[in-house]
């Protein structure tokens, strides 16, 4: 009950300087250091989020063509219709066409290559199963594609992962 009192006190201490900071003659945030510091990564992220939107089509081509398998096919397929709906209709947001498909999808393919990792011995059955959708284990010896499609995958969720977050949240991008 102390923790909880002492905690509750110490976030009053600081949120009332801030609520009422013009009263007590302080600085506000906005004109400190702080404040400029924090202007320049808004501005930066702004950016940042532009290059996200141009990157996101090209991070999911990359994974579709990084690694052929089946499991990767649905983000190629995914891509050339972005691309074709792009050319057609000279619409950059239509590359995005097939998001929440190919987030749940990434989220699946995720799962799927997690649990593939695990040190459980499949029988030979699923290990033909895996090997033939696609599925890979990582170790030392992968090749350079199976690495990078799987550093692209993770990426590529994280990436769309924000981007839909925002458009539900009606947060300007």
């Amino acid at each position: 009950m102390i923790y909880f009192l002492v905690t509750q006190l110490l976030v009053l201490v600081v949120a009332l300087p801030d609520i009422h900071g013009n009263i007590f003659g302080l600085v506000p945030w906005r004109y400190t250091c702080w404040g400029h510091f924090l202007t320049v990564v808004e501005q930066l992220g702004s950016h940042l989020k532009v290059a996200s939107c141009l990157l996101l089509p090209a991070i999911q081509l990359v994974m579709g063509i990084s690694h052929p398998s089946w499991i990767s096919l649905p983000f190629f397929i995914g891509s050339c219709i972005g691309l074709v709906d792009w050319s057609l209709t000279s619409n950059f947001l239509r590359l995005f066409r097939l998001w929440k498909a190919l987030q749940f999808y990434a989220c699946f393919s995720i799962f799927m290559l997690y649990m593939y990792q695990l040190l459980i011995e499949f029988s030979s059955i699923l290990q033909w199963i895996a090997n033939f959708v696609g599925l890979f284990k990582i170790c030392s010896t992968s090749e350079w594609t199976q690495i990078c499609s799987s550093i692209f995958l993770v990426l590529f969720y994280i990436m769309l992962q924000t981007r839909l977050w925002r458009l539900m949240t009606f947060l300007p991008f």
